[in-house]
């Protein structure tokens, strides 16, 4: 029994010890802590952690603000963990018996590659030579003299590093490089010795040939385009200004993303998600999803999903769901709807609606409306035109003038100027105004629905726009038309507004508004500002009084100086040229309404 006591002890001794050394085998930045603070200074804050660590902290007042206020919220977390949520992945860390010492995390590194590529036949220098990196998306190609130079990051993720080296009609050729030096390599390809078949133009050397390919994609990008024509990556996302001038530079063409934004114009391969270009964008195979475009969008390949250009979309293939324009859509074959401000065309069938603001042109369709003329061997469902139809064979509902005149609609309803209905069942769509006893769906800056909703309020905005509108249609869509300015002691300039939007009821005193709508501003001099909002406006009403205000993305440009420009809003991005000055920015605005 003694022994076994004094076993017991010896055993609860060497508990302790080994409790006790892992204890002091823990790193300080593995140690736990808890801090709740709101708004404090960053030094606060490092005072906390330390006192709960039994450390302290080394850094130079250069690299961190101490001043600074941080929020932070953590139970029982590393310290590493909390430090990376206060000085995110700027700093690094260093122990120093009982100090914590923070330093400015190290800055990427570069290298470059650089060299001559060669004939291996001949020993000329080659031009027009694709050099590229697979992992980076880094690319060059050769001048007349055959040289490159390539520039590479020396970044922990990759591992390795090879160049690909690649003309039309010669072998591709890869070398494994030192990762991290700067090298320059001499190296020879060979010219693919069997014999070539005819040249077959596929869809993906189309683009390149239009229009606005020629135009935009340069020479090089042309020349990447030949020598890289089989090989696409896919990438989570695109950022670019022009075509070659982004994330993925002069291989943006072949490289698929989820998604792309393109300042000015965008070049890719394809889209599998969402893009979005100022002016236009081009892809040379398949778009997925969601394109919109301020002028054009030309696709190669097929169109899934909802597709919108200011002025054309050019299809070379299949287009389902959406696809809106403002003068002309080009697409082979059509299932879901298409609209145009001035021509639709489709050569073989459009299984869904088509819309044009003059014209249509199809073999067969299913619902078409335009604003002049309606072109069809054969409609099955509803045609409708400004001015006339014209097809051999309609089954449905065919509408045509500057007015429709209809005692029920079981459709949709077009007309450029007037809709006059009974009863609508779908969508009324007109240039101006609509009206109805009952329509849930109105299209038109002016809708009169006898079963509606219209009211009548002012509004202002960060900018200072105060804007008297009138919002009228029906439960669901309406339309906003109003005029007002900004007032202030020096100048007062004159505001127009106009848009669409879509009630979202969620109890009788609340519902969500949103609307998409154009304001412009002059002062009647020849200065002027257009802002476009995508904006969500929650609303409260109590009988024919509601309230509104939220926030939105706004686009604004204006045509004077950006020292003139007047009003303050969240910018996220801007682009100031010698005459113009443009935003993309968070704005909100807020208003009164009594309803009528």
């Amino acid at each position: 029994m003694y022994s076994f006591s004094i076993l017991k002890h010896l055993l609860f001794v060497l508990l302790l010890c080994c409790l006790s050394y892992a204890g002091s085998a823990q790193t300080l930045m593995q140690k736990k802590v808890s801090i709740e603070l709101k708004n404090k200074p960053l030094s606060e804050a490092l005072k906390a952690i330390s006192r709960q660590g039994g450390f302290y902290f080394s850094y130079n007042s250069n690299i961190i603000n101490k001043d600074s206020l941080v929020t932070v919220s953590a139970k029982n977390k590393t310290v590493k963990q909390v430090l990376d949520q206060l000085l995110g992945e700027h700093c690094q860390y260093k122990e120093a018996d009982k100090y914590i010492i923070i330093q400015p995390a190290e800055r990427e590194k570069w290298y470059t590659i650089s060299g001559y590529i060669k004939d291996a036949n001949s020993g000329d220098m080659l031009p027009d030579v694709s050099v590229f990196e697979r992992q980076q998306l880094a690319s060059a190609i050769t001048g007349k003299d055959g040289y490159f130079s390539l520039q590479l990051k020396d970044h922990k993720r990759y591992s390795t590093a090879e160049i690909t080296v690649s003309k039309g009609f010669y072998i591709d050729t890869s070398v494994s490089l030192l990762k991290g030096y700067d090298q320059q390599l001499e190296l020879m390809i060979a010219p693919e010795t069997y014999s070539l078949p005819s040249v077959v133009v596929t869809q993906h050397s189309g683009v390149e040939r239009s229009w606005l390919g020629r135009l935009f994609i340069s020479s090089k990008l042309k020349t990447q385009t030949l020598n890289l024509g089989k090989f696409f990556v896919d990438k989570p996302f695109q950022f670019s200004l022009t075509p070659g001038l982004g994330t993925h530079g002069k291989m943006s063409g072949q490289v698929e993303n989820k998604f792309s934004f393109n300042v000015l114009g965008g070049y890719t391969a394809g889209v599998d998600g969402f893009e979005v270009g100022g002016l236009f964008n081009i892809n040379k195979k398949d778009v997925r999803y969601a394109q919109f475009a301020g002028i054009c969008n030309i696709v190669a390949g097929n169109v899934e999903g909802f597709q919108a250009g200011g002025i054309s979309n050019h299809n070379n293939l299949k287009t389902t769901g959406f696809q809106a324009a403002g003068i002309v859509n080009s697409s082979n074959n059509v299932e879901g709807a298409q609209a145009a401000g001035i021509v639709n065309i489709v050569v073989d069938s459009v299984n869904g609606a088509q819309a044009a603001g003059i014209a249509n042109v199809a073999k067969y369709a299913n619902i078409q409306a335009a604003g002049i003329v309606n072109v069809a061997e054969e409609v099955d469902g509803v045609q409708a035109s400004g001015i006339a139809n014209i097809a051999d064979t309609v089954k449905g509902l065919q509408a045509a003038g500057c007015i429709n005149i209809a005692e029920d609609v079981n459709g949709v309803q077009v007309a450029g100027f007037m809709n006059i209905a009974h009863k609508v069942k779908g969508v009324q769509l007109a240039g101006f105004i609509n009206i109805a006893d009952t329509s849930d769906y109105p299209i038109g800056l002016v809708n009169i629905i006898s079963n509606g909703d219209a009211a009548i309020g002012a509004s202002i905005d960060e900018y200072g726009h105060t804007v008297v509108a009138l919002r009228s249609g029906g439960r669901v869509l309406y339309g906003i038309i109003g005029a007002g300015g900004i007032f202030d002691a020096t100048t007062f300039r004159y505001a127009f507004e106009a848009g669409l939007g879509a009630h979202w009821r969620l109890h009788k005193h609340f519902r969500i508004n949103t609307e998409l709508a154009a304001l412009t501003t002059t002062d009647m001099k020849g200065n002027a500002f257009q802002d476009n909002a995508l904006r969500v406006l929650p609303a409260v009403r109590f009988g024919p009084l509601e309230i509104f205000g939220g926030a939105g993305f706004n686009i604004a440009v204006y045509n004077f100086k950006p020292q003139q420009r007047f009003g303050q809003g969240n910018t996220i991005w801007e682009y100031e040229g010698k005459y113009n000055y443009t935003s993309l920015r968070v704005g909100y605005k807020v208003g009164v309404q009594v309803h009528i």
